[in-house]
């Protein structure tokens, strides 16, 4: 199950009315970063995911495997699991985290640096003869800041069942994270962007088979997020 990620390659995700839309999982050499004020990567952590042992999920550690920072299994197992049985119905995270300071008053784009995140894994509802049940995973990133913040989310894998029939749904690949902004931000307000893997079941399984980037050293963490000041939109004539 673990994904050996290739730094370079292009893959396809979706299919749009034109075609196949590529994702690029790492910079592009094109990408214009002038004015972004990037943010050192901070801290990781897990609320509501288990191990294969049962124990609560480890943070990832910042070790680089396989030209692949964040969580992933070395084994059949999940790298993580939440399970309504084992860790309550509240949901489950694996989540990244970057800090930094706002240089200026006004608004702020925080952006990606170019690179896309991964997630490879499975949800699984339990139905019984009463009631509807769902499980599903998705990405969440949240900028904020005591004056501003940004939001954004995409969806991962959604099972419903209503009665007794047990049903699933995988997810694996890249999602490309849109530059997000974030107005009326302060200077010198400290600045935390957290990416998350949002697991939540009200009767299921969500497992975790990896989450997170195609990288190549462990300093490329500095380069994930940044911010840079927000266009000024064209005044109509």
């Amino acid at each position: 199950m673990t994904p050996r990620v290739v730094g370079t390659a292009l893959l396809a995700l979706g299919i749009a009315c034109a075609g196949p839309r590529h994702i690029r999982i790492r910079p592009s050499e094109s990408r214009d970063l002038r004015g972004v004020v990037f943010m050192p990567y901070a801290s990781s952590r897990t609320e509501a995911f288990s191990d294969s042992e049962g124990r609560p999920c480890a943070g990832f550690s910042g070790e680089i495997r396989d030209y692949f920072a964040g969580w992933q299994s070395g084994s059949e197992d999940p790298a993580c699991d939440h399970d309504t049985y084992d860790d309550s119905t509240r949901p489950g995270a694996l989540e990244l985290h970057w800090h930094g300071t706002v240089p200026a008053d006004g608004a702020w784009d925080v952006i990606s640096g170019g690179y896309s995140v991964g997630a490879w894994g499975r949800v699984r509802v339990r139905g019984s003869y009463y009631g509807n049940f769902f499980a599903s995973a998705r990405v969440v990133l949240d900028a904020r800041t005591p004056h501003c913040r940004a939001e954004w989310s995409s969806d991962l894998a959604l099972a419903k069942v209503s009665g007794t029939i047990p049903r699933g749904a995988e997810f694996s690949g890249w999602v490309a994270i849109p530059d997000t902004r974030m107005a009326g931000c302060r200077a010198g307000d400290p600045l935390d962007v957290r990416l998350r893997l949002v697991a939540d079941s009200n009767r299921g399984r969500i497992e975790v088979d990896a989450f997170g980037f195609s990288v190549g050293a462990a300093d490329e963490l500095n380069a994930m997020f940044g911010i840079k000041p927000a266009a000024v939109p064209a005044v109509p004539r």
